[in-house]
């Protein structure tokens, strides 16, 4: 069974395109078939036969430790199952099995949904259900990649406080933003460093995974409500969210209470991760009938 991933070039400050690449290197370490793809946005017909050319002219960004080989014309002429992100339209690979993967909530990035008829889906977690779309909440495909900038608790005497908006872009700042750090945009070598020195993180963005972040390296991490009207409705659509982190300024006790837990759960994710993908994997052999 040959999986090709469709996926932009791998940059370390997307959560989602990490999820891609990293996908096809534990399904490669399980002993199958994955390669990635680059995600097109302007893929004309007879890209199949000109894919090869396409490589040579498009600076194509991979993660060194990862088993993640380029698909190659060749490959596409077999029976392939194509695996795309939400954010993608329609079936530009013409792949007869079509798995689509929601990391969010479908056209929430983009706007446009345009999928194909026939297609398995598997979310990331709860909260990428989105009513209408046919998806069953038991196709759920979930594992976590820790960078290792986040390795230690930083130093006990803190200061200040840092935030992000990322997803939470144009919201209105609630807390006391005087003297606070922005870390948008900055590298993850750069938001350790700061989340090890200062006291509160921020994170006008319900989902990301800089709030986890920021528990392990002992800031005390802040995620400002927006969807959901309690702690338990949001934990529920987004589980990973359980230990470490305040849902609203007024949770924090929760945050520094269960800090503690945030890398033993990471853990026992990580584990979990190739059980994860061998059950997506036998879903995929169940629905389209391939070996």
């Amino acid at each position: 069974m040959n999986f090709v991933i469709y996926a932009p070039s791998y940059r370390e400050d997307s959560g989602g395109i990490i999820l891609l690449h990293k996908l096809c290197h534990l399904l490669n370490e399980m002993g199958y078939k994955a390669y990635l793809c680059p995600d097109r946005n302007k893929i004309k017909p007879g890209f199949k036969n000109s894919i090869d050319n396409l490589f040579r002219v498009v600076k194509y960004k991979t993660f060194p430790e990862y088993i993640s080989p380029i698909v190659t014309s060749a490959v596409l002429q077999e029976e392939c199952v194509a695996v795309y992100p939400e954010t993608v339209e329609g079936n530009p690979l013409n792949c007869k099995n079509v798995v689509r993967w929601l990391l969010h909530k479908p056209g929430y990035h983009t706007g446009v949904v345009n999928y194909s008829s026939g297609e398995l889906m598997f979310v990331f977690d709860q909260n990428c259900i989105e009513p209408g779309y046919g998806i069953d909440p038991k196709n759920e495909l979930s594992f976590l990649s820790i960078h290792m900038a986040y390795n230690s608790n930083g130093i006990n005497r803190r200061s200040g406080s840092c935030y992000m908006m990322r997803k939470g872009k144009g919201r209105t700042l609630v807390h006391n933003s005087c003297d606070s750090i922005k870390i948008d945009d900055l590298d993850h070598e750069e938001v350790a460093e700061i989340f090890k020195k200062t006291r509160y993180f921020y994170s006008y963005d319900e989902f990301t995974l800089y709030s986890q972040y920021a528990a392990l390296c002992g800031c005390i991490s802040v995620v400002i409500p927006e969807t959901y009207n309690s702690r338990k409705e949001w934990v529920e659509k987004h589980p990973i969210s359980k230990y470490g982190i305040a849902y609203g300024l007024n949770d924090t006790k929760h945050a520094v209470d269960t800090q503690h837990e945030v890398l033993k759960y990471f853990e026992n994710v990580e584990e979990e991760s190739l059980q994860a993908v061998q059950r997506f994997v036998d879903k995929v052999g169940l629905h389209f009938q391939l070996s």
